[in-house]
């Protein structure tokens, strides 16, 4: 892992000139792994600042290199300064395939070239052919299996739905039934009004 430290200190890998003494004589580290992740630390009194947010102190922050950093606000990183470890990393990414390529095909040239004898054929290997029927009937076996329970599946799902068909339809039915009944109910509970008769009257 590669360390900079950055301060106003003529020591640092990265020395930021600060007459104001704002900036720390080590301000931050900028902790660099080889594969390209990297993570700051403060150090500072006043402040060390990523993308506008004071971190905190001796505490390594994950930051890649689209990150604003800021010194107390007076000063930020430049980032030319870092090196960049991941362009590296895919660079010898890229060469390692290539030797890779190249060793596989001077083999394949060689081997081409050089071993143009026409290889021995294998001798022929006996079959029991009892022991393929045997092996032919246990596929068969495991495929009828496999169909049967498919369509045991399929016919306990049709029945399943057609049980929760007629169920829905019994629920209807149940529920048309009780209807009337609060009806017949509302008129056991209110009185008959009677009217009055029309008297005669005699003449």
């Amino acid at each position: 892992m590669k360390v900079y430290s950055i301060g106003r200190d003529a020591a640092c890998n990265i020395v930021i000139d600060d007459n104001s003494d704002v900036i720390s004589r080590r301000h931050a580290i900028l902790n660099v792994a080889p594969s390209g992740k990297m993570t700051i630390v403060d150090q500072s009194h006043n402040g060390t600042y990523v993308n506008g947010i004071r971190i905190s102190s001796n505490v390594p922050v994950p930051v890649t290199r689209k990150d604003n950093i800021s010194f107390a606000h007076v000063a930020r990183l430049d980032w030319n300064q870092i090196p960049n470890t991941s362009g590296a990393i895919v660079r010898w990414s890229i060469i390692g395939v290539i030797a890779v390529l190249l060793v596989a095909g001077g083999a394949w040239g060689f081997f081409t070239w050089f071993g143009s004898e026409a290889p021995e054929e294998p001798a022929p290997v006996a079959v029991d052919s009892t022991e393929l029927k045997n092996e032919q009937q246990r596929i068969a076996e495991q495929e009828k299996h496999i169909q049967d329970s498919i369509a045991k599946h399929v016919q306990d799902s049709i029945e399943k739905a057609q049980k929760e068909a007629a169920e829905k339809a019994a629920s209807k039915k149940n529920v048309k039934k009780a209807e009337p009944k609060k009806d017949n109910a509302k008129e056991k509970a209110e009185p008959k009004k009677e009217e009055p008769k029309p008297t005669r009257v005699r003449g």
